[in-house]
């Protein structure tokens, strides 16, 4: 009876547990999956927010070191290849140099390009060595090639509001919907998917001849109507177009343009037009462009650009490390003292208090309109407290 009652308490026990084992390693298992696709959601917003530093820094538009690090360069190359562009040679050329020969070292594509490394900032000198270089990095090409202090030359006009005119609609044969569709596109030229840019705008013309024939009578003394009427029909190619006003084709590729006339004519397979924004960003990226997760040497670099794109005064750096924040944080907490226009050390003390970045926005009423990445940001650092 004793042998009986043993063995039917032994296989309660044993089947009780394993039930139990069971459960708690699924929820276990999926807990893990969850904070790993949310780190790696982090990720991402994280490279999108550097891209804002790294970009202001060196005044480029923010399509440059997005493309960089969306397609597999670390933080490290990316900033690496904006200090060679920074000394004066073409980045085009940097990252060619980089793709043909295998990955090679960042101090031989130095000598192959006849770049000082003695000049460089020393955070950058001391990540020359940095690893990764045995895997092939992509093919990335920009059209136009960027250089500090482009983004100034890549600004599209504003369009006054009667433009197309009465007298226009006339002549080009406009129907309602191809006016708006033109007023679309011109409020917004750089910043509307690239598809509308080809939509049809009178006899024989698009919505992006429009953008051009405007921007062009802008800065030169023609009437838009006659670049327009030159190009009615599609039968003359804009750079004979502006050939035939005495401009030289590169105004095309080389300026404010260079957003809408590759989209036109066409481009070469993987040409990113900085000019024109990213209409989609990654979801997720691996945990290394997870600004918590990068190498000491890729901080010490880019540290040094977040502050300068904020401005950072020696008492808010001094105020930062005494909070020990990570660098994500360093720049949400400069972000919120530049957008509320208050004290760094009011944000910092209220975070002390709050401990949510977004009780702030709300506290300060902050307008994040446009700032999708910090909105995104703060959501998913928020859900990490």
């Amino acid at each position: 009876m004793l042998i009986r009652i043993l063995a039917a308490l032994c296989t309660i026990f044993l089947c009780l547990p394993v039930a139990s084992l069971a459960d708690t390693d699924d929820s276990g298992t999926s807990d893990a999956s969850a904070t790993f696709d949310h780190r790696k959601k982090l990720a991402a917003v994280d490279a999108r927010f550097a891209s804002t530093w790294i970009a202001g820094s060196y005044k480029v538009p923010e399509r440059v070191a997005q493309e960089l690090l969306y397609n597999d360069y670390s933080y490290a190359e990316a900033l690496i290849a904006l200090a060679y562009m920074g000394e004066g040679v073409s980045l085009n050329e940097v990252l060619e140099q980089r793709r043909l020969q295998g990955g090679a070292r960042w101090h031989e594509i130095a000598d192959t390009l006849s770049v000082e490394t003695d000049n460089l900032p020393k955070p950058i000198s001391e990540i020359l060595w940095f690893g990764r270089n045995a895997a092939k990095p992509p093919v990335i090409h920009f059209l136009p090639d960027p250089y500090p202090g482009i983004v100034k030359d890549l600004v599209v006009p504003a369009f006054e509001p009667s433009v197309p005119s009465r007298a226009n609609r006339e002549r080009f044969r406009l129907s309602d919907t191809e006016v708006k569709n033109i007023r679309r596109v011109l409020d917004d030229p750089l910043g509307v998917p690239e598809k509308d840019l080809l939509l049809s705008a009178g006899r024989g013309l698009v919505t992006g001849d429009w953008v051009l024939a405007g921007t062009v009578a802008y800065f030169k003394p023609f009437p838009m109507e006659s670049l327009l009427a030159a190009r009615v029909g599609e039968d003359i190619p804009w750079s004979e177009v502006c050939l035939a006003f005495g401009l030289r084709p590169d105004v095309l590729t080389q300026g404010p343009m260079s957003g809408v006339y590759p989209v036109m004519s066409g481009t070469a397979p993987h040409t990113v037009l900085i000019a024109r924004k990213r209409q989609k960003h990654p979801e997720m990226l691996p945990l290394h462009y997870d600004l918590e997760r990068i190498t000491p040497g890729e901080k010490r670099a880019l540290e040094p650009l977040m502050y300068h794109f904020y401005k950072a005064t020696a008492a808010e750096k001094k105020m930062l490390e005494e909070k020990e924040f990570e660098m994500g944080e360093r720049g949400l907490a400069l972000t919120m003292a530049r957008m509320s226009t208050l004290d760094l050390s009011i944000i910092l003390n209220d975070y002390a208090t709050l401990k949510s970045w977004n009780k702030i926005v709300r506290k300060y009423a902050i307008d994040l309109t446009g700032h999708e990445e910090v909105k995104e940001l703060i959501d998913l650092r928020d859900a990490l407290q």
